[in-house]
């Protein structure tokens, strides 16, 4: 028995003991690199990887003894869902569309390009993924512009995709600088939140203005849309939780890239 062992060790079974020898060393090898890259992800703040919802949530000043305050106003941010990318995007393609749209991001434009026909595909998916985590609340419907966006390393420590969910009513107070200026948060990295939010304000309002212009024209609509307006119920109440200004000093540089300081 030992000497048919013997031959099928130095025969072919050697070569099958050497092949698996390699495959499981090639197989931990990929193992610890792609933990390797994972870990420097998250050291850079890369969460691109996760698909996000934030909920945007705007309350006017306090009332003083009954009277409207004429003081800045609040900006609560929920977030209210959460997958992989590749779940929410189960197209290889179109998932790596996106990832590649959310890497293009800058600190002046960080809403994540939805122009074309891969854009058109890519709206829709995020649709069917925001409805599905938070249409069906009991809660009075409102119509919310909603749009993906990645705040880049300059503005974020983290960087996930984000997709914003804002009450069209709430958006024209990011419209003006002053206004935004002086807005109340409950967290200091907020600020850039804001400033995506002055973009997602102008260029909804350009965008709906170039959309009625087509259809007074008579001219077709097709990939106009770079963000949609859902009618959705969601949550608005919240604690309360304390809020101070935005310390724009940590932002002074994008503020002067912006021309806004």
């Amino acid at each position: 028995m030992f000497d048919w062992l013997t031959r099928e060790l130095c025969g072919r079974g050697f070569g099958v003991v050497l092949g698996l020898l390699a495959g499981g060393l090639i197989t931990w090898s990929v193992g610890r690199w792609r933990r390797f890259r994972q870990r420097q992800s998250i050291l850079r703040g890369d969460a691109r990887d996760t698909i996000v919802i934030h909920h945007h949530i705007v309350e006017p000043a306090p009332r003083k003894d009954g009277v409207e305050s004429t003081g800045p106003g609040v900006l609560r941010i929920r977030a209210v869902g959460q997958a992989e990318l590749d779940r929410v995007v189960p197209n290889g393609h179109l998932a790596a569309v996106l990832l590649r749209r959310a890497f293009a991001v800058t600190s002046r434009d960080t809403l994540i390009s939805m122009a074309g026909a891969e854009g058109s595909f890519l709206l829709e998916t995020v649709t069917n993924f925001v409805c599905d985590r938070v249409a069906n609340g009991p809660f009075e419907h409102d119509l919310y512009v909603m749009a993906p966006c990645c705040e880049p390393a300059d503005l974020a420590e983290h960087q996930p995709i984000t997709i914003l969910l804002i009450a069209v009513k709430d958006l024209s107070v990011f419209e003006t600088w002053p206004a935004c200026r002086d807005i109340r948060v409950e967290h200091g990295s907020d600020g850039s939140r804001v400033l995506t939010l002055m973009e997602l304000a102008n260029r909804f309002k350009a965008e709906q203005a170039e959309i009625a212009r087509r259809h007074k024209a008579g001219e077709r609509t097709k990939w106009a849309e770079t963000m949609y307006v859902l009618d959705l119920a969601l949550d608005r109440r919240t604690a309360p939780v304390q809020t101070k200004p935005v310390p724009w000093g940590r932002f002074e540089a994008i503020l002067r890239t912006l021309n806004l300081e």
